[in-house]
């Protein structure tokens, strides 16, 4: 029952919408944070030299966002994005993530909110689905493929 739950599309939309509205709160009240998010849906632009990547070696990556990263945040309705320098040269990348990949949101390294749905990249439809959704939309063509 509990993976049901986790796994259901309608509960992951609602901690998508949960982590939103937190970061939010944050953002707005100049409060900085820290971010743990699934490391397979992070990116990074531009790509991190390999001696730095290759130290990822969790399947979470813990972001503290202060400073300059946290006045460089964006928050977008699907994604978190901020600039961060990394490694011993502070080399600087883009990084950003699904909301949805977002684990644990933590304000002085005490969580504050914990997100334990499972998250799901939506596909997008090929332009022949998308064709044929409109074709079929059209209450007369609905019959077309019935006869």
């Amino acid at each position: 029952m509990l993976d049901e739950i986790l796994d259901d599309e309608k509960f992951s939309l609602l901690m998508k919408m949960h982590v939103y509205e937190c970061i939010d709160y944050l953002l707005q009240n100049s409060r900085p944070f820290s971010v743990m998010a699934n490391s397979d849906l992070v990116k990074f632009e531009p790509e991190l030299p390999k001696s730095i990547s290759s130290t990822f070696t969790s399947p979470v990556i813990l972001f503290t966002l202060d400073g300059y990263t946290f006045s460089s945040a964006k928050l977008m309705q699907d994604s978190l994005s901020f600039e961060a320098g990394f490694g011993s040269d502070d080399f600087a990348s883009l990084v950003s993530f699904p909301l949805g990949a977002v684990v644990q949101i933590l304000v002085e390294n005490s969580p504050i909110l914990i997100n334990f749905s499972i998250h799901k990249e939506k596909e997008a439809k090929s332009k022949t689905q998308k064709s044929m959704s409109i074709f079929m939309s059209n209450p007369k063509n609905k019959d077309f493929f019935n006869k």
